[in-house]
């Protein structure tokens, strides 16, 4: 998403090897009629607009400043009028119209199916970033175009949006609208079972203990989360990265239930797992700008931070601050801060590891002269 100071945000949407801006507004998600001319069909925008008066399609004139702002931004030309400048905007349903109408069928399916994606994106965007009350709506949203496209029955292309109008619910805490949404995913999972992927099996998996989670269900959380591993076991590895996420959530539904010797079996599993991989990416041959090695994102990356954080709770109350796995958990933290290029925290992580290491000369050698390749200053001194 593109914006600028005294703008609105938009997406760039392309299709069939057209491009057009989706401008997001006070009011929705429009288009600008003037670049559909331009893009689409190669017509001058003031005789397209014409033509437009003729055919009547809803559209909406708008003269707000920051909207004129970045249509002219974006090179596309300002309406006159009998009043003042504006420009006309129309929604995606409109420009499905358009497109019918001037019998630019093949464009109609693709230019639907990338605003789906625009949508679908958008609300794992917002989610990502903690805002589920926005999220909901546009995942609604998602589910009720996917529906309209892939009539007459549900379609397996629908188990994406089902999944993300689950977790939109999880989020808002509303246990009963992810529970529905959760049962037609698994519906079209078992209905198409050679279709249906290890990974969409984990994450079905993955939503489901979540969901157990919230509701106190201990037993079926266990197991949902037991079945994520399972799943991300077969398509990763269980030493990979994106199959610590489940033992992390089996710790912690051990924690609530007490069992915090079975909480921190799966913790050391979680910690053994991003030490290795952090120590290979960052301090590898590569050095931390080598993300090729990593295959998560940024934004994952700092919540394997928080993640990280939460396990040293669990093992200082378990073992106390001295704990050599706490060393661990802290230099970890460190290679992460690292590889997000936030030097001044990876010195502060890494300086929390030094008591703990001293007792283990090798590894903090070795380490250490490492991180001095890297930039990092000598700790050990």
């Amino acid at each position: 998403m593109d914006s600028f100071e005294g703008s609105v945000a938009y997406e760039e949407l392309s299709f069939a090897g057209v491009r057009l801006h989706q401008l997001n507004t006070a009011t929705g998600k429009v288009f600008i009629l003037s670049e559909i001319a331009l893009e689409v069909f190669r017509e001058s925008p003031t005789v397209f607009a014409k033509e437009m008066k003729e055919f009547r399609p809803k559209k909406v004139f708008s003269r707000r400043r920051e909207i004129l702002q970045t249509v002219t931004s974006l090179g596309f030309p300002i309406e006159s009028s009998n009043t003042a400048p504006g420009v006309t905007l129309v929604t995606s349903e409109t420009v499905e119209a358009i497109l019918t109408d001037r019998r630019k069928w093949d464009l109609v399916h693709p230019f639907k199916m990338a605003v789906l994606k625009n949508y679908s994106q958008e609300a794992a965007r917002l989610m990502a970033m903690g805002l589920y009350d926005k999220a909901l709506p546009i995942a609604l949203d998602a589910v009720k175009k996917g529906q309209a496209m892939f009539k007459p029955g549900p379609s397996f292309q629908m188990f994406s949006l089902f999944l993300l109008a689950a977790q939109a619910n999880l989020g808002l805490k509303q246990a009963d609208q992810c529970e529905n949404f959760l049962g037609l995913a698994s519906w079209l999972a078992v209905k198409e079972t050679q279709d249906t992927t290890n990974i969409m099996r984990a994450q079905l998996s993955r939503l489901y203990g979540q969901l157990y989670a919230l509701q106190g269900k201990h037993s079926q959380a266990l197991q949902s989360f037991a079945e994520d591993v399972y799943y991300c076991s077969l398509e990763y590895g269980t030493q990979d990265v994106r199959t610590s996420l489940g033992f992390y959530n089996l710790g912690k539904v051990f924690q609530s239930k007490g069992e915090m010797e079975k909480c921190g079996r799966c913790c050391e599993q979680v910690l053994d797992i991003w030490l290795n991989a952090l120590t290979d990416t960052v301090l590898g041959e590569g050095g931390p700008d080598d993300g090729g090695r990593m295959p998560i994102s940024e934004a994952q990356l700092a919540e394997v931070i928080e993640m990280l954080h939460d396990i040293l709770d669990i093992f200082t109350r378990k073992f106390g601050p001295n704990h050599n796995r706490n060393a661990d958990i802290h230099f970890s933290l460190g290679l992460a801060f690292i590889h997000l290029g936030d030097n001044s925290a990876a010195y502060r992580s890494i300086s929390a590891s030094k008591a703990g290491f001293s007792r283990q000369p090798e590894k903090m050698a070795h380490y250490y002269e490492s991180l001095a390749k890297l930039g990092v200053p000598d700790l050990s001194m």
